[in-house]
């Protein structure tokens, strides 16, 4: 598995993908990655009225993309839940996606709004499979 640096990352996002980046993920990394973040942004020009309105919430249709930033940037999230019977239980594998953008996962967060939530009822981001 070819693993990429920040910097190669970063470079690879859009305006609107960094800003929702920033925005959302950069209090996770180290302090020096955080510079990496803030200097990434300072070389665009980005400020902190652009990052508000580049990351303005919008109606994203499509289900191949993140409900919160519209990018298909995903990470496979693989979780064992016990799903308990009668008379005993069974354990079950659940795949999710994570956004690598936003850090949003459908399947266990919040919904963001009607539409999400209808599709998460229906299990729209979710696959599971018997272990």
């Amino acid at each position: 598995m070819k693993t990429e640096t920040l910097d190669q990352f970063l470079q690879n996002l859009t305006d609107k993908e960094l800003s929702f980046f920033s925005k959302f993920r950069q209090k996770e990394f180290m302090p020096a990655s955080q510079e990496k973040i803030s200097e990434e942004l300072r070389k665009r020009n980005l400020t902190k009225s652009k990052i508000v309105q580049l990351t303005h919430p919008q109606e994203v249709e499509d289900n191949e993309k993140c409900p919160r930033c519209g990018s298909n940037n995903f990470q496979q999230i693989k979780d064992n839940e016990l799903r308990a019977t009668k008379y005993g239980g069974y354990e079950v594998e659940v795949n999710s996606q994570k956004c690598r953008i936003c850090s949003y996962n459908a399947h266990k967060d919040q919904a963001l709004n009607w539409k999400v939530w209808f599709k998460q009822f229906f299990r729209k981001y979710s696959w599971t499979k018997l272990k």
